[in-house]
């Protein structure tokens, strides 16, 4: 037991996760990719309406969880990999350090939480769904017929409005979801960084000076 590092089992733990995370959600990826590829040649208005309101996602909410991510990452890979190279910590150095232990149990129960249930839900794109969406948006962002039921209806039915309407409410809730998944990577990598950190206090503390 006293061969077993827990900092290096924390390594390829993180190893395994980010690399069984890609892989069950190849398709989800693949199928967004293929969209978006698809939007400036097979839906240019509809791209440039939702170019316009593009401010929907540039709100610190957005924005806060991807820097958050970004250094919780950078700070646990410096430490990881630069700093205490040499660090060991066993299973008898966390019984003779118990505040360590508990700190450990109070990070790694979530982490493996939070970790255990992303990995397991598998979102799914209905990609032809969505680009049936998408063709009839884009029938009436360029038809004559949209200006044609205005006139006809006395503007109470505006089909290009209609379809600006839809847009913003789907990027709003497209906004919301992202930000829900941004803020519970932060909180993994966050988990992940203070159950790392608190490995290499415990071996810096347990050190002989």
């Amino acid at each position: 037991m006293d061969t077993l590092n827990f900092l290096n089992l924390l390594e390829v733990y993180l190893i395994l996760c980010f690399v069984m995370t890609v892989y069950r959600r190849y398709g989800y990826y693949r199928a967004m990719l293929g969209i978006i590829v698809s939007l400036p040649l097979r839906w240019p208005r509809l791209l440039e309406l939702t170019r316009q309101h593009r401010t929907i996602f540039l709100t610190w909410p957005t924005i806060l969880p991807v820097a958050v991510t970004f250094g919780l990452m950078v700070l646990h890979s410096l430490a990881l990999n630069l700093i205490w190279i040499e660090a060991t910590v066993t299973p008898r150095l966390l019984l003779d350090h118990w505040v360590g232990l508990i700190l450990l149990l109070g990070f790694g129960v979530p982490m493996l939480y939070l970790d255990m249930t992303a990995l397991f839900s598998n979102p799914t794109l209905d990609r032809e769904a969505l680009e049936k969406h998408f063709d009839q948006a884009e029938y009436w962002l360029r038809s004559w017929l949209a200006p044609a039921v205005k006139f006809l209806t006395f503007g109470k039915v505006d089909p290009r409005q209609m379809v600006q309407t839809e847009v913003r409410k789907a990027l709003a809730q497209a906004t919301l979801d992202f930000n829900r998944m941004m803020w519970r990577w932060a909180l993994q990598i966050a988990m992940r960084f203070g159950f790392g950190l608190t490995l290499w206090l415990t071996w810096a503390f347990s050190s002989p000076s």
